[in-house]
């Protein structure tokens, strides 16, 4: 008896070549300029800057794979144990030649990331402790935000024409408003809370950077929340209107 119905489908994929791999390991600068591009170590590629994410890398035949977020492939013009040359997503030639300069090793040491990044709040504890004035009470309003370890990745192109992520680092705002002992609202605020006021691939990339208090009245205090996206002007202002009675909510871009 003959059966055709379980014959394995052929893999196609090609064979990641080890031998290349090998090849790629250390660091490499431009052939002309002399300047650090990336180091390859093991079956990964890290680059000089401190905002560009290390990314996984395989070579298949003529081509060089990076498995970022948005992964790509570049074609290998040549690949030798000392010249590596290959098209970039503008279609230009890139020449890379490997370095033996071991003082070049101290240039991939992440630098901390600066607290003020495109007008994005990055690994700083903010604090604001206000009095309000609400018709003819006064309220205590609180805001608090706080770091987070949680990453938020920005696909961009670097100067060789090659992707990498920038990764920027989100956060969690805490919100509170009191009638004297009474509390009004007490809670924390993270990004995906306004998820139904943005567009989902503006949410993926955004950062919540800050809430701030906008205006107060007798019956509501609103603050708004900005969401930010790092390496662009974009953001998104979200109202978050406070009632001073029974503390609901309702929000508003």
């Amino acid at each position: 008896m003959a059966s055709c119905g379980n014959t394995p489908e052929k893999n196609n994929t090609p064979a990641e070549d080890l031998e290349a791999k090998q090849t790629m390991q250390g660091i490499w600068v431009d052939e002309l300029e002399g300047n650090c591009v990336f180091q390859a170590k093991g079956d990964t590629i890290f680059y000089t800057d401190s905002l560009s994410e290390p990314v996984k890398f395989h070579i298949c035949a003529d081509t060089l794979y990076l498995e970022s977020s948005h992964p790509t492939k570049y074609h290998l013009n040549k690949l030798s144990d000392h010249v590596l040359r290959f098209v970039n997503n503008d279609g230009d030639e890139i020449s890379l030649v490997k370095s033996d300069d071991k003082n070049l090793v101290k240039l991939f040491e992440k630098i901390q990331i600066s607290k003020s990044i495109d007008h994005i709040n990055q690994g700083e504890l903010i604090k604001r402790d206000s009095i309000i004035a609400a018709g003819d009470k006064r309220l205590h309003a609180y805001v608090q935000v706080n770091p987070t370890t949680y990453k938020v990745y920005q696909p961009t192109v670097n100067d060789d024409g090659v992707s990498v992520d920038h990764a920027y680092f989100d956060n969690i705002v805490h919100v509170a408003l009191y009638d004297g002992a009474r509390k009004i609202i007490n809670r924390d605020y993270r990004k995906k809370d306004f998820a139904a006021y943005v567009p989902k691939e503006y949410i993926d990339h955004c950062i919540l950077s800050d809430i701030v208090i906008e205006n107060a009245t007798a019956d509501e205090v609103t603050f708004v929340a900005i969401l930010s996206t790092p390496d662009t002007y974009t953001s998104y202002h979200i109202n978050i209107v406070v009632n001073n009675t029974d503390g609901t909510t309702k929000m508003s871009v």
